[in-house]
């Protein structure tokens, strides 16, 4: 394990990450979706397509990284490479210089931010299994990385909440998360790549892709994938429905910006939580009880939104704000811990095919993860403005109709997900005996 200065250094590199996250879904499709008044529906779709055409890129990623090492090491050269690529995507989506915006625009945008995310990301999760060799260590590394995206996190919508209070309209917001981003960047990953220690003695995999194909009979992978996937459904469902959940159901438009504070602060303490709890217990029981957490928080907003619906906005702001602390303590728990079980199973596969492939594996969970990702942002968009009739631009104007389908499901389908998430995750198998052993079978035959 690296010393706890290169563990910081290593969890930094995510710091500027949650820019193409929040900040895209709550933020840029309204955004976009209002005020160059492309719609609901033509941002969703838009959005849609640009993910799907991300989703192909991730195996391409993950079979680069494992394929084409350097004199640098496996991973360092991938995620310089894909600075130019966020830093220009973050200066055209979050700053566009033009008044008159089309779908194209948005679409070339997103993909390119996306592409240069996704190869950062595979690397830097590929990076893990080398930095962090042991199961508990792996879990507090990935969780010091995710409490680092979360401070981020934390950072860019406080930028908004503080305009908010000064304030300032939609655009500034938009721009202030833009320059955040473009500062960032070059720093993180420059010290990154600089100070850190790289896998020197690698060799280039024989066929990367042909790895896809084993992976989909890894049944312990695909625990981890299918609990992926229905975790980032329920919280990119809520995430592009919040704003209008606030504006139309809440009537607290005002508040936006400071209750998704309070949501990510909560976060960060439960990430700790959840984290004691997969080192006292096991990883994936501590993923499971937190999704089981997170649809018991969901429904108990439920019900006090419901209840809140004809009180003064006072009252709605005494109730729901405690509220979003609540379900916010369950946000981060289960992405770290599986992100950590995949490095233990890539380890337990590098075992086996006597070659390591930890790239194209964290390519297999993030490209079947971001199908979920993408259709629980443009599928409710399409779905309230052509089915149900609503209209961003009217807010608690829409239909009684419009408004009530918007409430419902954006409590219940997280609510399910999160459910079917914990129940799968419990059906994982590998455990931290078994992974010491894999461990120190791959030190005495220097596999790794």
């Amino acid at each position: 394990m690296i010393s706890k200065s290169k563990q910081f250094i290593y969890s930094s590199m995510v710091f500027t990450f949650p820019v193409a996250g929040v900040p895209i879904f709550v933020y840029i499709l309204p955004f976009y979706a209002s005020n160059y008044n492309l719609g609901l529906s033509l941002v969703g779709f838009v959005f849609f397509a640009g993910r799907m055409i991300d989703v192909f890129t991730d195996p391409i990623m993950g079979a680069l990284v494992d394929k084409f090492p350097s004199k640098w090491g496996k991973h360092k050269h991938w995620i310089i490479l894909s600075l130019p690529v966020l830093f220009l995507s973050i200066y055209f989506l979050f700053l566009p210089p033009d008044k008159s915006i089309s779908g194209w625009y948005l679409f070339v945008c997103l993909f390119f931010l996306y592409t240069g995310f996704t190869l950062s990301g595979i690397a830097q999760l590929s990076w893990a299994s080398f930095i962090a060799p042991n199961y508990d260590d792996r879990t507090r590394l990935l969780t010091f990385r995710e409490f680092f995206s979360l401070v981020s996190t934390l950072c860019v919508i406080s930028i908004p909440a503080i305009i908010e209070i000064f304030g300032g309209d939609f655009e500034n917001k938009i721009n202030a998360i833009g320059i955040f981003g473009l500062i960032g960047i070059p720093i993180t990953i420059i010290f990154g790549v600089t100070l850190l220690p790289d896998k020197k003695k690698t060799v280039s995999s024989p066929n990367p892709f042909a790895s896809y194909k084993r992976f989909l009979s890894n049944k312990s992978l695909n625990i981890l994938v299918l609990a992926s996937v229905l975790i980032a459904f329920g919280q990119s469902f809520t995430g592009g429905l919040y704003l209008m959940l606030i504006d139309a159901v809440l009537e607290l438009e005002a508040f936006a910006s400071r209750a998704i504070l309070i949501n990510f602060i909560f976060a960060i303490v439960g990430l700790f939580f959840w984290r004691y709890l997969g080192i006292k217990l096991s990883k994936h029981k501590s993923a499971a009880y937190c999704c089981f957490y997170a649809s018991l928080a969901l429904f108990l907003q439920f019900l006090l939104i419901y209840a809140l619906l004809e009180s003064p906005a006072s009252i709605k702001i005494l109730g729901f704000f405690p509220m979003v602390a609540i379900v916010g303590f369950a946000f981060s728990g289960a992405a770290p811990l599986i992100n950590s079980m995949v490095a233990d199973l890539s380890d337990q596969d590098e075992f086996e095919e006597k070659t390591n492939q930890s790239g194209s594996m964290y390519a297999y969970l993030t490209t079947i993860t971001k199908i979920g990702f993408t259709f629980a942002i443009a599928a409710p968009y399409i779905f309230l403005e052509n089915v149900l009739g609503f209209d961003i631009t009217l807010g608690s104007l829409n239909s009684d109709t419009s408004i009530t389908g918007l409430f419902y499901m954006y409590h219940f389908l997280p609510i399910v997900c999160n459910l079917v998430a914990g129940f799968v995750l419990l059906q994982y198998t590998l455990r931290r005996s078994q992974h010491e052993i894999i461990r120190n079978k791959l030190h005495s035959k220097n596999y790794d």
